[in-house]
């Protein structure tokens, strides 16, 4: 999975502390060495991120989805020079009904539907490899997004990451690191070249 709702990046949660007895009057001054250890604001300490925000303000998605648009309705406008194309061409066949015989007619009702099959599946693929090309460009993007915050949180010796979408409250507004990203984040992409396979 691309980027977890909660990536730890230390080994807080697997303790070895042994909590067998832990009640033996000689064991019992441990309970509180535990407490404290995970109570340490540099052992727990917590960043929150908005990466959808990120994604939607980023100039890399901006420049990529006019690209997708832009190369949709290419495909959109030759899908309707077709119809059109199309039409023309049933009504001729029909007005031209009463001068061929039925096995002509079956003949050229056959050749047409042929041929709105064949259009109608160059149509479907073109949208495909647009669509599959658009999903491998996102993939690249988030990946490189994901890096920078996992990079980010390092240097901050931030232990946890949460998305900010599955944060209910924080009070300390300076535990989002999400403005400092997106920087980055832009920075890292703005020579980036966003290739979209455009379908022929």
């Amino acid at each position: 999975m691309l980027f977890a709702n909660l990536l730890f990046f230390s080994p807080i949660l697997n303790t070895t502390t042994d909590y067998n007895n832990i009640y033996d009057d000689h064991k019992y001054i441990k309970i509180q060495n535990v407490v404290n250890k995970y109570n340490d604001h540099t052992i727990n300490k917590i960043g929150i991120i908005d990466f959808r925000f990120i994604l939607k303000r980023s100039n890399a998605m901006k420049i990529l989805g006019k690209k997708f648009l832009s190369l949709e309705n290419k495909i959109n406008q030759k899908i309707k020079q077709k119809q059109n194309y199309l039409k023309i061409k049933e009504e001729d066949i029909k007005k031209n009904k009463k001068n061929l015989s039925d096995i002509e007619y079956k003949n050229k009702i056959k050749l047409f539907k042929e041929e709105v099959f064949q259009i109608q599946k160059k149509h479907k693929q073109e949208r495909s490899l647009l669509n599959k090309s658009f999903q491998k460009i996102q993939k690249d993007i988030k990946d490189i997004l994901a890096k920078i915050i996992k990079d980010v949180s390092i240097r901050k010796n931030i232990n946890i990451v949460l998305l900010k979408e599955n944060v209910f409250l924080f009070n300390n507004k300076n535990i989002d690191f999400t403005n400092e990203v997106l920087e980055l984040f832009n920075n890292k992409t703005k020579s980036m070249k966003i290739i979209i396979t455009s379908p022929n």
